[in-house]
């Protein structure tokens, strides 16, 4: 209500000091408000102060709310004229922009059994969380009623159901989300986001309930996931935890979200490597560890130490000396193989396509390296490579900002202003910091660390100079013109009805069109264009992958895409079923579309996929092929 009366400004004043002036103005006061004359002096009184306390009411809930940016928008779904189909795109628009109130209109809407289309529900969720989280705006009133969200079955409206919780403080859920945590039935991305949830709604019973799912006789992953969360609590307790688990890990464990949740605390991967000292690590697991660090741009001095000898892996080299770098820079010339290079820029454990991107393909974290090749000499990036912190662009200068909670975030400063700093972190994800927050800032060191090249023969090292020196140069890898799909996204785990068979069309709005972003990975094609599907085996035989290309159109017309291929496929274009062939066309109106494929890799060979982009005569069609990560 405070909210309400402070930020109109405008609306009753006048109206409520003549209510004022009548409660005590006698008989004026009767004649119109028609107190009964046979009240006693006492019932008179309080009836004029009755009357006050309905004026003062009426004006709090009669006066204007805040201005809104999206009235219009909001008049329009409230209306309920709005197509189904539509409903997404309106509700994103009024969460991403709207204040409390006008997210209390999309919450109450959400909370009714038939007061929003399906496929709008989950959009509804993940835009109100994004307000939570980055705008910190919530829907006004009471939130509990969200805590009836989490009995959803279905799981993508679970998921988006157990974020929103969290993001909006509803600490009725914590006793659902700790239920959630160590059910076993649940999916894996429930189960991560009911653990992060409680990290969120914080408390002593969701502290006990972390470390307790430390225990030995828990799941791996569950271990992992919930030494990081304790980092919130305690971060020596969450290290001897993490440290454990590790210890009893697997090379099929991932260790990220524990190493990353140890970054994101003051001295956290000092207090990580001071336990790891205590136990003993598989090799594998510690050179899975290495990687996990690196792809992430953290070289902490401590913790490499420490999983180098476990991993029985040399520590980081010296920067290379003046001559080191010229013998290198001959030996690329005549023994290094840019096809090889390729491979060895597109591997996993380098991480290089998370930072970089080429054709712009790619992370968005360091330069774009389509024309690297043409314009810098290779002793340049034989060092760039070696000696990632001897020369850092301006533009690709770190900061570290220690926050009063203890967190510690780093990343490329975007923009800033008195009330926050947006930075993009080495994982591509763009952060807001409240400056009100901010203790202590900063310069970093480059988000390419130092020691990548520990996973390098020197072999692998001249192939991988010698392709980035090739970038931009006339040739097979030259700066792409021609519009082409180079970024694609992978659905993780895909549920059975799009796998067994080819799925109806309802499966496709309901899995792919209607998913959580989260379900998707980004992949990325070879600089020519052509994407290696043999990438996407993870296990021996043949199998399915679903994968999204997209394009942002600017003028609405046909748009033709040709697609090059020798395994089976379906296509989609946003969730409409294309006419079997090679060639797919759409006539698509302004804004994002998606290319969606479902592709059957055969058990052996290398098949390839080539999506090429391009306007049917006659077509006036404007567009763009969407990149990035």
């Amino acid at each position: 209500m405070d909210n309400v009366v402070g930020d109109t400004g405008r609306g009753s004043p006048r109206s409520g000091s003549r209510l004022w002036r009548l409660a005590g103005s006698g008989g004026s006061a009767r004649g119109s408000l028609r107190i009964p004359e046979d009240q006693g002096a006492m019932n008179g009184k309080a009836w004029r102060w009755l009357v006050v306390c309905v004026g003062l009411w009426s004006n709090l809930v009669c006066a204007q709310e805040p201005p809104s940016a999206v009235g219009p928008l909001l008049k329009l779904y409230r209306s309920g004229k709005l197509p189904a189909e539509r409903q997404p795109a309106v509700i994103e628009m009024i969460c991403t922009r709207g204040n409390e109130h006008d997210l209390r209109v999309v919450l109450d809407k959400l909370l009714e059994p038939m007061g929003m289309a399906p496929a709008a529900r989950v959009k509804a969720m993940i835009g109100l969380t994004d307000a939570a989280a980055t705008r910190k705006i919530k829907p006004a009133g009471d939130l509990t009623p969200l805590a009836k969200l989490l009995e959803e079955q279905d799981p993508a409206t679970r998921l988006a159901a157990v974020r929103l919780a969290a993001a909006c403080g509803v600490t009725s859920a914590g006793p659902t989300l700790r239920e959630l945590a160590q059910a076993a039935n649940a999916t894996p991305e429930i189960h991560k986001a009911a653990l992060q949830g409680l990290v969120t709604l914080g408390g002593d019973d969701n502290r006990q309930a972390l470390q307790a799912l430390c225990a030995a006789e828990r799941p791996l992953t569950t271990r992992l996931l919930a030494a990081a969360g304790l980092t919130a609590f305690d971060v020596p307790l969450a290290a001897r935890e993490g440290a454990r688990a590790l210890a009893a890990a697997t090379a099929q464990d991932d260790p990220a979200p524990l190493l990353e949740a140890f970054f994101d605390r003051k001295q956290g991967s000092e207090e990580l490597a001071r336990a790891l000292g205590g136990v003993t690590l598989s090799v594998d697991v510690a050179k899975r560890a290495l990687r996990s660090m690196y792809s992430v741009g953290r070289s902490d001095a401590d913790l490499s130490s420490v999983l180098s000898h476990a991993a029985g892996i040399a520590t980081d080299a010296p920067p290379p000396t003046p001559e080191e770098v010229a013998q290198i820079v001959q030996d690329v010339s005549t023994k290094g193989d840019p096809i090889r290079g390729e491979a060895i820029f597109r591997r996993v454990d380098l991480s290089c396509m998370r930072c970089h991107s080429v054709s712009r393909a790619g992370g968005q974290v360091g330069p774009e390296l389509s024309a690297v090749g043409g314009s810098s000499p290779v002793d340049y990036i034989a060092n760039s490579i070696l000696n990632p912190n001897l020369a850092v662009k301006e533009q690709y200068v770190t900061r570290v900002f220690e926050l009063d909670s203890g967190k510690v975030l780093s990343g490329v400063v975007l923009d800033r202003d008195e009330t926050r700093v947006r930075i993009r972190d080495a994982q591509g994800k763009t952060l807001v910091i409240p400056t009100a927050e901010i203790e202590e800032e900063s310069e970093g060191a480059s988000m390419m660390p130092m020691g990548l090249t520990k996973f390098l023969t020197r072999d692998e090292l001249l192939d991988l100079i010698r392709f980035v020196s090739e970038l931009g140069k006339a040739g097979p890898f030259a700066v792409q013109t021609a519009p082409r799909l180079q970024r694609w996204q992978l659905l993780s785990n895909p549920p059975s009805e799009l796998i067994a068979e080819v799925p109806h069309l309802e499966h496709i709005r309901q899995h792919v069109v209607g998913s959580n972003p989260d379900a998707w990975s980004g992949v990325y094609a070879r600089v020519g264009g052509t994407y290696p599907l043999s990438d996407l085996r993870k296990q021996p035989g043949a199998q399915v992958v679903i994968l999204r290309g997209e394009v942002q159109v600017n003028e609405p017309g046909p748009l033709a895409f040709d697609i090059d291929t020798a395994v089976p496929f379906q296509a989609w274009v946003d969730g409409q079923p294309a006419t079997p062939g090679r060639v797919v066309e759409a006539t698509l109106e302004p804004g994002r579309h998606a290319l969606i494929l479902r592709l059957e890799i055969p058990a052996g060979g290398e098949p390839e996929l080539r999506v090429d982009i391009r306007r049917p005569e006659g077509s006036t069609v404007q567009f763009e092929v969407v990149g990035g990560s």
